[in-house]
């Protein structure tokens, strides 16, 4: 029973230990890229390593691997990454910064408004996991990210939801956050959206990576 225990032990700090490296590189590249420009390469690279670690690929050094990702994905993940960025912004401007009266119709317009801001959510979720896991040109992720929303919305959800409770949780414990709040959500994000792409490639062989 304590050997059991021991070799579980193992096992955890062994997983703890690559889980808060990978954080800790996530923050080292996108500081790299000054932020702007590193960010979605370096979610890019660690969403890419979490992947192969789920397909049991644990031997290849991590910071070579990391390094790969962050180098040959670099523009192409930038140029998708900003045009999603882009229709974020003129989303929370139409949002947050006009100014709606108490028309119906002006209120209609918002509703959707927050209906859309929800969808483009649900996109942000799936965009990495749908990023690393099918080779596309970079316009074609587009298509591909927002066909995921709607062909799993539940997973969608269940990816937002979980993601947000992560953040509210390690938001108050400023340490953990440091070493697991990318990693760790993009670690479960994987698990949720693997198992997801597995069962729609069954029904429509896209070409995977």
């Amino acid at each position: 029973m304590a050997q059991g225990w021991k070799s579980a032990f193992v096992r955890f700090t062994e997983w703890f230990s690559r889980i808060a490296y990978i954080n800790l590189l996530w923050i080292g590249f996108t500081l790299l890229g000054l932020v702007v420009f590193g960010f979605i390469p370096a979610t890019v690279a660690m969403f890419a390593v979490m992947r192969k670690w789920q397909k049991g690929n644990l031997n290849e050094p991590v910071l070579q691997s990391f390094w790969n990702f962050y180098r040959k994905e670099f523009a192409k993940s930038n140029s998708t990454g900003f045009v999603i960025v882009i229709i974020g912004y003129i989303l929370y401007a139409d949002i947050f910064i006009l100014n709606f009266d108490d028309s119906l119709t002006m209120q209609i317009v918002k509703l959707l408004l927050y209906i859309l801001a929800f969808v483009y959510l649900m996109i942000l979720a799936f965009f990495f996991p749908v990023y690393v896991h099918f080779d596309m040109k970079w316009y074609q992720y587009l298509k591909m990210v927002t066909l995921m929303v709607f062909a799993a919305p539940l997973q969608a959800v269940l990816m937002l939801l979980i993601g947000y409770g992560m953040f509210f949780v390690l938001a108050k414990m400023p340490i953990l956050m440091l070493f697991l709040l990318g990693s760790l959500i993009s670690y479960v994000w994987l698990l949720i959206a693997l198992p997801t792409f597995t069962r729609l490639e069954q029904r429509t062989s896209p070409n995977g990576k």
